[in-house]
């Protein structure tokens, strides 16, 4: 299965082997930011790795090996202690998780601060997702941190890196503070469903209300673009996902074979008995 995992590429390597993995197909990330350095006398502003030779990687760990194999520069995998074993465990990052703490720190122009794991408390802050602009989706903790005048949105991969940025208040919405990214994938899919049924089956008329059919076509668009992207980690989660992308493209006039087959996947994940296998049957059956 295609995950994201760690490796290290020692002697400040890090965008060689980036570059280098690109190059074999991989998808990979090395967290950028400009540095001030003096050379032969002079300040030069420069575009160099924040985070020392780390690279994040994203594939089967057959087909790193393999591509890790290839390269000049040496690497390693990143590990961590398994409790109460000997042997140790590659370390996977959440889907959820490496893709906000890009969407933040590819923003190089951006003010981006970087920590250690150790330097921030994630638990003083709230949880917030936001709405709207460069970071919308990302969800992360708001924090007062230290040195900065306005609060920022801080993401995290857990125990590797940290990175925080200035966001405006109004972009905000407070998360309750037991919600995972993944139960917010979930409240945001039940809520595409029941749009996208309206928009299929109770729609405002499109000529005598245009505003209303309109506001109503933007927001399943919105909440589709949103979720597009992202997976559910146990079968239940997945299907209910592959089910509100299906209704959304069926009510957007633009179903396509990529969301069909990732419905057909969902299927043989489910159980015979489950309320959703039933309902996306069902919904296959209107393609």
């Amino acid at each position: 299965m295609s995950n994201w995992y760690v490796i290290k590429a020692i002697f400040k390597k890090e965008t060689a082997v980036r570059d280098a993995l690109r190059g074999m197909g991989l998808r990979c990330y090395v967290p950028m930011h400009y540095r001030i350095e003096m050379v032969r006398g002079h300040k030069v502003r420069r575009l160099v790795p924040a985070i020392s030779d780390l690279v994040f990687v994203k594939g089967e760990v057959d087909e790193i090996n393999t591509c890790r194999s290839r390269l000049r520069e040496t690497t390693y995998w990143l590990t961590r202690p398994v409790a109460g074993q000997e042997q140790r465990e590659k370390i996977m990052v959440p889907d959820k998780a490496m893709e906000d703490f890009i969407r933040v720190t590819e923003q190089n122009e951006a003010e981006v601060t970087y920590f250690t794991p150790d330097e921030v408390v994630l638990s003083k802050g709230d949880r917030i997702r936001i709405h709207g602009g460069a970071f919308d989706g990302v969800e992360g903790v708001l924090l007062k941190v230290k040195g900065k005048r306005s609060r920022q949105l801080v993401v995290s991969i857990p125990d590797l890196a940290v990175a925080a940025v200035t966001i405006t208040p109004e972009v905000i919405e407070l998360l309750p503070a037991n919600c995972s990214p993944q139960s917010a994938n979930h409240g945001d899919a039940k809520e595409l469903i029941r749009l996208a049924n309206q928009l299929l089956t109770a729609a405002p008329d499109r000529d005598a209300q245009p505003h209303e059919y309109n506001l109503l076509h933007r927001e399943v668009m919105w909440l589709y673009q949103r979720l597009l992207p992202k997976h559910g980690y146990i079968p239940s989660d997945e299907a209910e996902l592959s089910l509100a992308l299906l209704l959304a493209e069926r009510a957007l006039d633009a179903v396509t074979d990529a969301t069909l087959q990732r419905c057909r996947e969902a299927l043989t994940r489910l159980r015979a008995n489950s309320h959703l296998k039933s309902r996306l049957l069902q919904e296959l059956g209107h393609i």
